[in-house]
């Protein structure tokens, strides 16, 4: 095996040969824990495989990642894709009704998890749990990586389908280096391995959850090109503050609700340490919060998109422009390497500055749904379709100018009207939801529902007290109205444009009856 290069195939080469080649270098930070190294993570990667292998798992079978942001995450991923299984990563707050509907929709055949997790007793699938470990042990294990055709599956990643039924976004170990190529060319030439880096060298924070996109890919391309990661629990401001203290921190990857966040409750004076430039992406950045917060701390915001289905990044302004000054106002930068963008109108490609349809040709995208019964939106040449409205100007800049879907996208989550509407009408009170996103200054749009109701006696807090019995706490909706009757259009589907004025109306009389 060259010194300079990857082995092809399993992504679980990425803790494998930094294992091997730099075992006592810190890896992992866990809050205000850590580090474990490389060797601590890859032994007791080693003992999960090992108890994945006597549970039965085998090489494509899907195993449901249940941990947040601490050092065990990395160690269940990458036990998962040692033994050549598929790593369906799920948030520990998911509730238990969500996680049996994922199973009969992605069949896991095991679940990895905290003992304290409701699915360890709630079965839906053989539990295994991890439990935390302290670090420093060192102990050098070799971990042994299945061989796997480059186009196997890797992850799953959940989302929602038009109908509220969960599926998952499969993509594969090709899939997932291309995007690390991609991702770590907009900051590097580099194109051999990169070397571990020294001790001296900040780490990069996760702010981000590990079961969602944006968080799993910060701890893959941590691997890729040798940096230590951060993993923050959950973001408080005063935690993040002092990890930036304590560690020289020297950017940030977050979403605007976390930039909000700092914005607001950072202590008056108060700087960002050694942080010289933050990337914004899952959700967009409003130009105002932007502006607020480089007049605060002096530290540009670079604008990032993406999506699931392209595996995160697809565009992202450059470090090395913004930093000198060189920025395209309203512009989330140019594609990535390896990524094409075109947009695309009904009779076909458009030209410089014209908006329509992005979309997409990477080598990092998925063409399916995995349990879903459908295919990806990709056109019949190969393009994904994003659903999101842009233009490209005469220097190849990507602007995104809009959405086409109804998708939600609250504090950087993405939420899916029709998966609420589903929940509200399981209410033996609701004849028929509607769910729309609203403005919301913190976390840039939520769902606001509008009901009608079978049940006169049921009240808007008793409706929303038991969907919320079913969704994760960001995707309930953050108010609800009761109408006698929903607009609709001709066909008898509600008018969403009609309903979207009416919530508006509502909104603004209930705010005046405040007062």
């Amino acid at each position: 095996m060259s010194t300079t290069t990857w082995p092809e195939g399993n992504i679980a080469h990425l803790l494998a040969v930094r294992a091997a080649e730099a075992p006592g270098a810190g890896f992992v930070y866990a809050d205000r824990q850590g580090p474990w190294t490389y060797a601590d993570i890859a032994a007791a990667a080693a003992l999960v495989a090992e108890r994945l292998r006597a549970q039965g798992v085998a090489q494509g079978d899907r195993v449901v990642v249940r941990i947040g942001n601490d050092e065990r995450f990395p160690v269940a991923a990458y036990a998962v894709w040692s033994v050549g299984a598929v790593v369906v990563p799920m948030h520990p707050r998911v509730p238990v009704s969500d996680a049996f509907a994922i199973r009969d929709v992605l069949g896991p055949v095991a679940v990895l998890g905290d003992t304290e997790d409701p699915l360890a007793t709630t079965l839906i699938a053989p539990f295994l749990d991890v439990a935390r470990f302290p670090a420093g042990k060192d102990e050098q294990v070799e971990l042994d990586v299945a061989a796997v055709d480059a186009d196997a599956p890797a992850l799953v990643l959940l989302t929602s389908g038009s109908t509220g039924t969960p599926k998952g976004v499969p993509l594969t170990h090709a899939n997932a280096w291309a995007n690390l190529r991609s991702t770590a060319s907009a900051f590097s030439s580099r194109t051999d391995r990169f070397p571990v880096a020294p001790a001296d060298r900040s780490p990069n924070l996760v702010a981000n959850p590990v079961s969602h996109t944006a968080g799993i890919l910060r701890v893959l391309l941590a691997s890729f090109v040798g940096r230590r990661i951060v993993l923050v629990g959950k973001f408080a401001v005063p935690l993040v503050l002092d990890l930036l203290d304590e560690h020289g921190i020297d950017n940030l990857t977050i979403n605007p609700s976390m930039i909000r966040m700092l914005l607001e409750e950072a202590p008056e004076g108060r700087d960002l340490a050694s942080v010289k430039y933050v990337s914004s992406g899952t959700a967009p950045l409003p130009p105002a919060l932007r502006e607020r917060f480089e007049q605060r701390f002096t530290v540009p915001i670079l604008q990032a998109y993406g999506q699931t289905e392209a595996f995160g990044g697809i565009a992202v302004e450059s470090v090395r422009d913004v930093l000198a000054g060189r920025r395209r106002p309203e512009s989330v930068g140019k594609p990535l390497r390896g990524i094409e963008v075109r947009i695309q109108g009904s009779d076909g490609p458009l030209g410089v500055g014209v908006e329509g349809e992005i979309q997409v040709k990477s080598g990092s995208m998925s063409r399916r749904y995995a349990g879903g019964g459908d295919t990806a939106t990709v056109t019949g040449d190969g393009w994904l379709r994003t659903g999101d409205l842009g233009r490209l100007d005469d220097e190849g800049y990507l602007y995104v100018t809009g959405r086409m879907k109804n998708l939600i996208i609250a504090g950087g989550f993405n939420v899916y009207p029709d998966e609420l509407e589903a929940v509200l009408e399981a209410d033996d009170a609701v004849r028929e939801a509607v769910v729309l996103g609203m403005p919301d200054e913190r976390l840039g749009e939520v769902p606001v529902a509008l009901v009608e109701l079978l049940d006169d006696n049921a009240s808007s807090d008793s409706v929303l007290s038991r969907a919320a019995e079913r969704l994760v706490p960001y995707k309930r909706p953050r108010a609800l109205f009761i109408v006698d009757s929903l607009p609709r259009v001709a066909n008898g589907k509600p008018d969403r444009t009609r309903c979207r004025e009416l919530i508006e109306h509502l909104t603004h009389i209930e705010s005046v009856e405040a007062r």
